[in-house]
């Protein structure tokens, strides 16, 4: 029976499966989320089957949609919220924090934990001695069928995990590295966040074919959605990730060499490297304008990359244009509402100040 009291935040096919799975493994849960009827119908059923790679069955001690009685007490608050959630949750959980407490995020996407330890440190002006941290991926690879229901096509072998600060990660690791061993402990958050390419493959793809999206005409997205001139910008878009990474002092793989290593591929050409890729085959793509491909990689991926490239004289035209034209279609401002240089605590920060902060 294991003695660490969980709450998961964010009851989607990660949140249901990190619930399902720890609640078979005999950890104490409690699952939040906010969408009512997704809550009513958990708790209608009273069971959470895992289904795949991993199969197990499990159900959290409470399933809510208040966020004192899921957090309050517990020793793990695992945020598997879209990452554009992150700052209401760290808003709402910052009052209930306490020390050795860790908040992990799964996964932070670009500056996560840095937004978070911002609201929660500064803003909220918490005392306690938690350890907040960010992984670079979500540790399972899975979808929901139905509410309930979850299929595991795999687990992740390494996942990177990291705190801020940076030393507080071998706590973390001596706390839950035994729960979940295939976290493998990152250097800082900026490898777990800015080093990532994923970003570049969803905004602009799906934006340039809005067309389909409107019409309600779905598509193959990577067999179809991405075509050689599409893969182009997309590669572009990458070219100016890596010039700020650059900037930062990181020496990070391109996307394709990313993809390469991931996948066990070898085509040097992205447009032709994504056609050869199994495993993107069949993936569904965006059909309204809310989808998390192009909000939530907006908000808590270009956004950032850009805010943090322009503070350190980095030209970002293309990512600037693709937030411009994000923000015109979905009638919103993403550079004012994303994860800003501002909200992540770095504004008017030099790469030997931010490396110290971190």
């Amino acid at each position: 029976m294991g003695t660490l009291k969980f709450a998961v935040l964010g009851a989607g096919a990660g949140g249901q499966s990190m619930a399902a799975i720890l609640s078979s493994q005999g950890y104490e849960v409690r699952l939040y989320d906010n969408d009512k009827a997704k809550i009513a119908r958990l708790n209608e059923l009273g069971n959470i089957r895992v289904t795949g790679k991993m199969e197990c069955e499990g159900f959290p001690a409470l399933a809510t949609t208040e966020i004192g009685p899921a957090v309050e007490g517990v020793d793990v608050i695992m945020v598997t919220t879209t990452t554009d959630a992150h700052a209401e949750i760290a808003d709402l959980c910052a009052p209930y924090l306490h020390d050795g407490e860790i908040f992990m995020l799964n996964p932070g996407h670009v500056g996560g934990a840095l937004e978070v330890s911002n609201i929660i440190r500064n803003i909220h002006g918490c005392k306690a001695d938690v350890i907040i941290a960010e992984a670079g991926d979500l540790m399972y690879a899975c979808r929901t069928s139905e509410i309930g229901e979850t299929f595991q096509s795999g687990i992740k072998k390494g996942v990177l995990v990291a705190t801020l600060p940076a030393s507080d990660v071998s706590r973390l690791m001596e706390k839950i590295g035994g729960i979940f061993p295939n976290l493998t402990a990152a250097e800082n958050i900026l490898e777990t966040g800015f080093e990532g390419g994923g970003a570049m493959l969803h905004p602009i793809p799906s934006l340039m074919n809005i067309n389909h999206t409107d019409l309600q005409q779905g598509y193959d997205y990577y067999m179809e959605g991405i075509t050689p001139s599409i893969a182009k910008l997309v590669s572009a878009c990458d070219a100016e990730r890596l010039a700020v990474c650059k900037a930062l002092g990181l020496e990070v793989p391109s996307l394709v060499k990313s993809l390469q290593e991931m996948y066990g591929l070898t085509q040097e050409d992205l447009y032709d490297l994504l056609q050869h890729n199994a495993a993107y085959k069949g993936l569904k793509s965006p059909m309204n304008l809310q989808h998390r491909f192009i909000v939530e990689d907006t908000l808590s991926g270009i956004v950032p990359l850009a805010s943090v490239g322009h503070m350190l004289g980095v030209k970002t035209p293309i990512m600037d244009a693709y937030i411009l034209i994000a923000s015109v279609i979905c009638g919103r401002d993403f550079a004012a509402e994303g994860r800003t240089a501002e909200k992540l605590g770095l504004a008017g920060k030099t790469r030997e100040e931010i490396y110290a902060m971190l």
